[in-house]
């Protein structure tokens, strides 16, 4: 069963027992309403008649001719009247009993219903004042208010009817309404299902939580899209990468083998092969570091100081530095910030390493860092400046995304795994900061760092 079909049911269910307690209520109390007045009129008449015989003296006890009861809206009922003595004899009664009263001795005191002759009567027996033992029985038929408590019941189960039905059609409608966009909501998550992920909620016309809904709803399945679509192309990218040191491996092995060389060529063809060897190996490690990055769950409890894991990753490459004949230069003020300290120095050697890569010969790479307080929270700030060519404007909005690669680098051919800038960024995203590239530099490339910086005072006593 549908939750829409569930919905109605348990509205319609609570207006069903609401509706059948109002009703059975209301004919309760008519029901009262009309026994009351009926029993006013018999009581009324009673207490006349009895006055009457009282005053008529003791050998003429006779019943008067008086008409019946006549409770409320209703004219006057048929009159059944009898006069017992104190051994129940009959001293009187009224023709309309057709026969002999019953007896009275069988009768319920003061008043109460019974049956006489198939008539369904309503009775009331007092004492006659003045005249010990003498009792009169005053009745009247219910034949009236039984027909009129049908009467009743028949009309307020058909209203119950209809207002039943009003409220399942009303409930079904309001339910359609308001499960409308639910319902669009659902079709749409089967499509996605579905591998559709061009399915989308649209605008809609609804309560405001319920737009807010439908948003998120798209806005997820966006999210999703780009990220299916980011992995496929990471998925080639990264197979195309791999590639190329496996078919370099491959063909220097494959070479060697072909036919008999000296010791110089086998010796050349072994270092090819290493060298892509060292090309996989750097790519497969970088794509490692990448993964484990997105899957710790929560951030780093480590103090580290900038300046220190700073010169740490310096020194890793100081050999390529010098390759290069570039200088590093670094300052680097102390500055403790929570972070896992092997990610920091993969962040730090990773700018150092891309900086190095496209600095000039002679030239130098600048690192420098300090507190900044110009943010809403203080962070701590690293730039890291080579004196190259800089970046297109045209290849800023990609340069971190996996494996990109600009017209600069392209055209100089430059080695590289493609992947050092998105891990840089990942891990300062990671540890609750930022890594984005300065506009408009005349210097070359200049990445800048932030990173939430622990407040003066707060505990850095912890663990390293």
């Amino acid at each position: 069963m549908s939750f829409r079909a569930r919905f109605v049911g348990a509205i319609s269910a609570v207006n069903l027992i609401t509706l059948a307690a109002a009703f059975t209520s209301v004919n309760l109390l008519v029901d009262a309403s009309q026994q009351r007045q009926f029993d006013e009129a018999l009581g009324r008449e009673a207490r006349e008649e009895s006055a009457e015989i009282a005053h008529s003296g003791a050998d003429r006890l006779r019943i008067s001719p008086r008409l019946g009861p006549s409770p409320d809206d209703v004219g006057p009922l048929t009159k059944y009247a009898a006069l017992y003595a104190e051994d129940g004899t009959v001293l009187d009664a009224t023709v309309s009993w057709q026969g002999p009263p019953p007896a009275v001795r069988e009768l319920g005191r003061p008043l109460g219903d019974f049956e006489f002759q198939g008539e369904h009567l309503r009775g009331l027996v007092i004492e006659i004042p003045g005249h010990a033992g003498v009792v009169l029985l005053l009745a009247a038929p219910r034949s009236d208010l039984d027909r009129d408590s049908l009467y009743l019941a028949r009309v307020m189960g058909l209203v119950f009817g209809i207002a039943f039905l009003a409220t399942i059609l009303l409930t079904s409608d309001v339910v359609r309404r308001l499960t409308r966009v639910h319902d669009r909501i659902a079709r749409v998550a089967r499509r996605i299902w579905a591998h559709d992920l061009d399915a989308r909620v649209g605008k809609v016309r609804a309560a405001p939580e319920i737009v807010q809904l439908a948003g998120d709803v798209d806005a997820m399945i966006e999210r999703l899209a780009t990220l299916l679509r980011a992995r496929s192309d990471f998925i080639a990218h990264a197979a195309h990468e791999l590639r190329s040191p496996l078919t370099a491996l491959y063909g220097e092995l494959s070479h060697a083998l072909r036919r008999s060389r000296d010791a110089q060529e086998y010796r050349r063809s072994i270092e090819e092969a290493l060298d892509a060897t060292r090309r996989l190996k750097a790519l497969t490690d970088e794509l490692l570091a990448l993964a484990r990055i997105g899957r710790v769950p929560a951030l780093p409890s480590t103090v580290v100081d900038l300046a220190q894991v700073s010169h740490e990753a310096a020194a890793m490459l100081a050999a390529e530095a010098e390759r290069h004949q570039v200088d590093v230069v670094i300052r680097v003020e102390p500055m403790a910030v929570r972070a896992d300290p092997m990610d920091l120095v993969r962040l730090i050697r990773n700018l150092l390493e891309n900086a190095i890569g496209h600095a000039p010969p002679g030239s130098r790479v600048d690192l420098e860092g300090r507190p900044c307080d110009a943010s809403p929270s203080p962070t701590a700030m690293l730039l890291v400046r080579d004196r190259g060519v800089g970046v297109l404007e045209r290849d800023a909005e990609q340069i971190f995304q996996p494996f990109y690669r600009g017209a600069s680098e392209r055209a100089s051919g430059r080695p590289g795994t493609g992947i050092g800038l998105t891990i840089a960024r990942e891990i300062a995203i990671h540890h609750g900061g930022s890594l984005e590239l300065e506009r408009g530099s005349s210097l070359g490339a200049c990445f800048v760092v932030r990173l939430p910086i622990l407040p003066m005072g707060a505990d850095q006593s912890l663990p390293r």
